[in-house]
């Protein structure tokens, strides 16, 4: 396996902290041909990439805390063994053989060990949905900066959890209910639907689960941030005049319309939809300087 035809030209240009998380599984088979390119620390995060962390010095210890694959989930459970015997013996513990207690609090392979572990979990992390200027390089989002209950919980976090409703319902006065309308459970569309008032419609329309919600209330949709959402298609094509084309050049079922309005695709957003291989083999050379090579390196439509 190696990178697709047309960006191979342009190799050196990949970022590799970024080409290391690539979702596509054939970057597996380009790393072991090309070791010069490998970014341990990140690949150590990446699911795929488990068979080649067999040589463990090459682990990053708080970033495999990251990675759901059951192996690494092993290799975990073996270092925090390692870890606690050289405790109890008071050894020192090198600092890269830590593990990073945060990182494992968002696996969700990791349930199961953070049970066994339950004074160390970190209650207030959870998987966060997109926030609208995420991507922007110089992005620091003010929400991470809020403080946790007295309890330890981050509400506004968990209220983004699709697995934690249950908890929600039976605690309404401590939602969050801005981030449950990022919520793509359907029993907090549910709730949603019983507690209109309290929705965020901004948040909502990024939801790909809340489209019944959407179509119902079209006045109140925030059209920037609905073309982020993949299942909105057949609404954004009703309302083009509303269209954000930075948001909708990224998203990945948007590829008809782009089609359309080709004078409108900002490319550095393409670089971030694995449906936009067309565009970027045709014009990777006169659009170069308008790429965004981190994205584009993370994208899986670069291997062949």
């Amino acid at each position: 396996m190696s990178l697709a035809s047309w960006i191979k030209p342009y190799e050196e240009y990949l970022e590799l902290e970024y080409l290391a998380r690539n979702p596509n599984p054939k970057l597996i088979s380009y790393l072991k041909e090309n070791e010069h390119m490998i970014d341990w620390s990140n690949l150590s995060a990446n699911p795929n990439a488990i068979d080649m962390l067999w040589n463990t010095n090459n682990i990053n210890w708080k970033k495999i805390c990251l990675n759901p694959h059951p192996k690494a989930i092993e290799l975990i459970y073996k270092k925090h063994e390692e870890n606690m015997a050289k405790y109890k013996r008071r050894r020192r513990i090198c600092e890269y053989s830590i593990l990073s207690w945060e990182n494992l609090s968002q696996n969700p392979s990791a349930v199961e060990f953070l049970r066994e572990n339950p004074h160390n979990v970190c209650w207030w992390f959870q998987e966060l949905p997109y926030e609208p200027n995420e991507d922007d390089y110089d992005f620091v989002s003010q929400y991470s900066l809020n403080e946790c209950d007295e309890d330890g919980i981050n509400w506004s976090w968990l209220s983004a959890n699709p697995n934690a409703v249950p908890l929600l319902k039976e605690n309404k006065d401590m939602i969050d209910w801005l981030w449950l309308s990022t919520n793509p459970s359907s029993s907090a569309i549910k709730l949603l639907k019983s507690h209109k008032k309290n929705i965020d419609w901004s948040w909502l329309s990024t939801n790909p689960k809340a489209m019944r919600l959407l179509e119902g209330n079209q006045d109140k949709i925030d059209w920037l941030q609905l073309c982020k959402n993949p299942n909105a298609i057949h609404l954004i094509k009703e309302n083009t005049l509303d269209i954000d084309w930075c948001y909708l050049s990224a998203n990945p079922n948007a590829i008809e319309i782009l089609e359309q309005y080709r004078e409108k695709l900002d490319w550095r957003w393409l670089c971030k939809n694995p449906n936009a291989v067309f565009y970027l083999e045709e014009n990777i050379e006169k659009q170069f300087d308008k790429l965004d090579w981190r994205w584009l390196s993370e994208n899986p439509c670069i291997f062949e």
